[in-house]
């Protein structure tokens, strides 16, 4: 898949618990060696998602961050998406959704844009239902790299 940009639902996107899920930061550093542009939306506070990011050394893979806060939107609303978007100076053509919920597939979907369904976060039934809609699949990011 070529991209120019992706947008990354934190936490559930990238973290399993607190912990970064295997072979993710290696997805962002290819991605980031590609120049795709990368955003992260989130409803934690920007202080603890920017926290997270910096622990385990990813705070300089994205663009931005982009809270509910600051946003006035729900993480998993089509607005969000949008609005990280257009920070990006992207279309939805060029710009794939990384999101670990169903909620996150489904709204990627409804707002026109490519999702890929990033397992771990979900339960069994949740991840089939993610894996049907979604346009691309990583159970895990291992798989990924076993692509490159």
């Amino acid at each position: 898949m070529r991209l120019q940009s992706a947008i990354f639902t934190l936490p559930d996107a990238l973290y399993d618990g607190g912990t970064l899920r295997a072979g993710a930061d290696k997805v962002l550093s290819i991605l980031k060696m590609e120049s795709v542009w990368l955003y992260a939306v989130t409803a934690l506070s920007r202080t603890d998602a920017e926290k997270q990011l910096r622990a385990v050394g990813l705070e300089g893979y994205f663009r931005g961050t982009l809270t509910e806060e600051e946003a006035g939107c729900a993480v998993t609303g089509e607005a969000m998406l949008e609005k990280a978007m257009r920070r990006l100076r992207s279309q939805k053509a060029d710009t794939v959704v990384f999101t670990g919920t169903l909620a996150g597939v489904e709204s990627a979907k409804a707002a026109g844009f490519r999702a890929v369904a990033v397992g771990g976060a979900a339960g069994e039934d949740e991840w089939r239902r993610m894996r049907a809609l979604a346009d691309y699949e990583l159970s895990h990011y291992e798989d990924w790299l076993r692509l490159e």
